[in-house]
């Protein structure tokens, strides 16, 4: 007898009783898996009701809480209008406050002083009165709204005798997100049906049933019990299987739906898979004699494929035999493919430091290019900066030329104009040299004993003289900083922070200025609400001639330079500045830190907020 008969009788003898015993599994295994499936179903309806209980009973402690407030019982309907604002559920509810008669007193859907229309069920409101305790409704049409509503009724009576209810409207739109919001199967149906057979919300095509009558077959099996099981065909079209859970909180009926052709093919999913499994544990056995018998073959031919390869300088990939002299030839092909792989090896490593260098010299020129093109920003930026005083320079010179006499009003403009674009060009110049003696390191700064606060005070005071502060409202909240450093460049540090708060701040807007001791340190906080930065120029604020994106006609002067300049004076200092921004909009904080100083200069009196 070969041995590849001996294998295939063992895979005959392995498989045979597996074969028959799975057979009789099968009907077990889909019997499970349909009372899975339907388990299921039974989960979303349960599930889905206990979240529409919990808004109710949410609504309920929120009207009980309202009905007591002290705004309520003294008459104030403004402050109670806040209060229930505060209390709404969210988009999609509302509350209602109704006097006995079933008139609106306040709306939370409706700005204070405007109230909707009388109470749509008058009757049943009353008959809730009359009951004295909270009542959940229907589904209610109510004309002022073209719409559908739910309602949770709290009655309660004021110290004064005057009967009030509070009502917490739904629409189904809240509902039907509560629905939505369980993950449920797109081909799922979940449906709320109000206590007289209709149709509150869906969680399809809800805006389409809302107010329905729900399906008789529904209608039907809600009245066997509080929960149970059934089969029906939905007003979709399509056979379910389904599961009805009645609330104990609102006397609703939640439905959850599934086809029973999507149910039906996830269960001979699972058969099929099973015997998808068997079948191949069949034929793996199978294959696996004949694979057995062809091992050995396959290994000399392998194993002479390998030594041809090596001979020509190429690797081949040796198969495992399991015998003794079999595995020696291996460990000699082996020494040999193990050398070859080194050769190769090494040549890998040639290969990646090549390509490394090359990536390094791709981001060396991406760099260079990304500086050149600051460059030429900054020079065109520059020319415009320069351009503007010296065209005002020239027309001044120009009236002053043609002025007769050269005493008269004109002229006086002029000269106004020479002094004031003389000292913008003087400004910019001295910009630029205190940024490069900055970078290059040659400030020499002086440190003795000051009070921050009382820089930070000066500054403002100096803003406000000089009419730089334009229309900002500038609110200090100074307390006594002790710090050791340079006075005039500290107050170079505020002033510059200050006018880059004011510069980007709406017309109208408001900048803060905190100084004060936290975490051991001297921190100035500057917060502004102007324009904000956007996320991808934040990290680059402190890089020199970085600005946010603008035309050469631009809104606003400047180089870009001095966040640049405020950051290594701090530094030199011994401090930190960081900078915040929400994003574009949304304003600016300037947060910077220094040393605190043992010995206390003289202090700012007082530490309370000062509006300036």
């Amino acid at each position: 007898m070969k041995l590849r008969t001996c294998y295939l009788l063992l895979a005959f003898s392995i498989v045979t009783p597996v074969a028959l015993f799975s057979g009789l599994s099968f009907g077990m295994l889909l019997s499970a898996q349909r009372e899975t499936a339907t388990r299921g179903i039974e989960e979303v309806a349960r599930t889905t009701s206990v979240v529409i209980d919990a808004d109710i009973d949410r609504a309920r402690a929120v009207l009980r809480v309202l009905g007591n407030s002290h705004a309520l019982a003294s008459d104030d309907l403004r402050s109670f209008h806040e209060q229930a604002l505060v209390a709404d559920a969210g988009q999609g509810a509302w509350v209602v406050l109704y006097d006995g008669d079933g008139h609106q007193l306040v709306n939370t859907r409706l700005p204070y002083g405007t109230v909707g229309g009388p109470r749509p069920d008058l009757r049943a409101m009353q008959e809730t009165v009359r009951k004295g305790h909270d009542t959940v409704s229907g589904i209610r049409w109510v004309p002022s709204l073209n719409n559908t509503v739910v309602l949770v009724d709290h009655p309660f009576t004021l110290p004064d005798g005057q009967v009030r209810v509070l009502a917490q409207a739904f629409a189904p739109s809240y509902l039907a997100r509560a629905i939505a919001g369980r993950a449920i199967p797109a081909s799922w149906r979940v449906s709320v049906i109000d206590q007289h057979g209709k149709i509150i919300a869906r969680s399809h095509r809800n805006g389409e049933f809302s107010g329905r009558d729900a399906n008789p077959a529904v209608q039907a099996a809600g009245r066997t019990g509080n929960s149970g099981a059934f089969r029906h065909v939905t007003a979709d079209g399509f056979e379910a299987y389904d599961y009805f859970v009645r609330s104990p909180v609102s006397g609703w009926t939640v439905v959850a739906s599934a086809p029973v052709a999507e149910v039906e093919a996830a269960v001979w999913q699972g058969v099929w898979v099973t015997l998808a499994g068997l079948l191949l544990a069949i034929a793996f056995a199978l294959a696996l004699a004949i694979v057995s018998g062809r091992a050995l073959v396959r290994f000399v031919g392998r194993a002479s494929v390998t030594a041809h390869a090596l001979g020509e300088g190429r690797a081949a990939p040796l198969l495992p035999s399991g015998i003794d002299e079999m595995e020696e030839l291996n460990v000699a092909l082996r020494d040999a493919g193990a050398r070859l792989e080194t050769e190769m090896r090494s040549r890998a490593v040639a290969e990646q430091e090549r390509n490394v260098a090359l990536v390094q010299e791709r981001a060396a020129r991406a760099h260079a290019e990304q500086q050149n093109a600051a460059k030429d920003e900054f020079l065109a930026m520059l020319g415009h900066e320069l351009r503007n005083p010296l065209s005002a320079i020239h027309s001044a010179i120009t009236v002053l030329d043609s002025a007769q006499p050269a005493s008269g009003a004109g002229a006086d403009r002029a000269r106004d104009v020479l002094r004031r674009q003389s000292t913008h060009l003087r400004v910019l110049v001295d910009d630029l040299l205190e940024v490069n003696r900055a970078l290059m390191g040659k400030l020499l700064l002086q440190s003795v004993p000051l009070d921050l606060a009382a820089i930070a005070a000066a500054s403002v005071e100096t803003l406000q003289a000089a009419g730089r502060a334009g229309n900002c409202h500038l609110v200090a909240s100074l307390a006594p900083a002790p710090v050791l450093g340079d006075a005039t460049r500290l107050a170079q540090v505020v002033d510059n922070v200050l006018d880059n708060a004011i510069k980007y701040s709406p017309d109208g807007g408001t900048v803060r200025i905190a100084v004060g001791v936290r975490d051991g340190a001297v921190q100035l906080v500057v917060a502004d609400e102007g324009e904000g930065i956007a996320p991808e120029l934040l990290p680059q604020v402190f890089t020199v001639f970085v600005q946010g994106k603008q035309s050469l006609q631009r809104e606003r002067g400047g180089l870009g330079i001095g966040l640049t300049l405020v950051r290594r004076l701090v530094e030199l200092q011994g401090g930190t500045i960081a900078v915040a921004s929400p994003g574009e909009g949304l304003g600016t904080t300037v947060t910077i830190r220094l040393p605190l100083a043992m010995e206390k200069p003289g202090t700012v009196p007082g530490s309370q907020a000062i509006v300036l």
